[in-house]
């Protein structure tokens, strides 16, 4: 009994000492951040507590309050036919969804180039079950939008705004 609690005692000690510790919230490098994005959207809202539950950055309404903001060039969700059966039907499926985005700073200069975030789903599908398979969609897109948050709010943590003024060309 005593070598199995010096047995824990050591794998608890070294598993602390190699710097293991939980994903916390992403600590944003900038403090305010505009969302040009459709304000009364699923994923807005999300992103939006997302952001504020990283303690470091508020959500601003107003471009000109903002250091930087978040553009979203698209979000795209499809269904593509993995495979059929011999008569013809769908037997299998990808959801699949693509988001685009893009991070400017209050001079109009890219703080995170265009990035895509591209997640993919496979779903099997049965005849006479389609009520249940809408619904099963519906759960997979909803957890393949966690997954672009999660991706998303480590880019963001990522990113490096730019600390020097705008220059001016017309300078002599």
């Amino acid at each position: 009994m005593l070598r199995r609690v010096f047995l824990a005692a050591v794998l608890l000690a070294s598993v602390s000492a190699c710097g293991y510790h939980l994903r916390g919230p992403q600590t944003l490098p900038f403090s305010t951040i505009y969302l040009n994005m459709n304000r009364y959207d699923t994923f807005t809202a999300a992103l939006k507590r997302q952001i504020e539950t990283s303690g470091s950055t508020r959500v601003v309404d107003s471009l000109k309050e903002a250091d930087v903001q978040f553009f979203v060039a698209r979000n795209d969700k499809e269904k593509y036919i993995l495979s059929l059966t011999a008569s013809g039907t769908v037997r299998e499926y990808q959801l699949r969804q693509r988001f685009g985005f893009r991070v400017l700073d209050k001079n109009g200069r890219e703080v995170t180039s265009y990035s895509e975030i591209y997640v993919t789903r496979d779903v099997s599908f049965a005849e006479g079950q389609e009520l249940a398979k809408e619904q099963e969609d519906a759960l997979l897109y909803r957890d393949m939008q966690n997954d672009i948050l999660q991706q998303l709010m480590r880019r963001l943590a990522r990113a490096v705004p730019n600390s020097e003024p705008a220059s001016d060309a017309a300078k002599p």
